[in-house]
């Protein structure tokens, strides 16, 4: 009987050993994909930044063309307006 409970005894310590490796492997995946999850996502967020900011780049510089085609069609309607009095 005693030698039944032995092994009942290292079963059991043998199944809690398990179990903490197999929680601890689990809980480590899961810290490294959150990593990871942190990671992609500052690298989305930098390529998103990079994009967002050619775009205003890009939609400054055709405004600033706009103003300027504006202003010049501006003069040329006042010049004519003078030339009209």
């Amino acid at each position: 009987m005693e030698a039944e409970k032995n092994i009942w005894e290292q079963n059991i310590a043998l199944w809690e050993k398990w179990t903490s490796n197999y929680t601890d492997t689990m809980f480590k995946a899961m810290e490294k994909t959150l990593d990871q999850s942190t990671l992609f996502r500052g690298q989305v967020d930098k390529a998103v930044s990079a994009a967002m900011s050619t775009q205003f780049e890009m939609t400054l510089v055709s405004l600033k063309a706009l103003e300027r085609q504006v202003e010049g069609l501006s003069a040329k309607v006042d010049k004519l307006v003078q030339e009209k009095k």
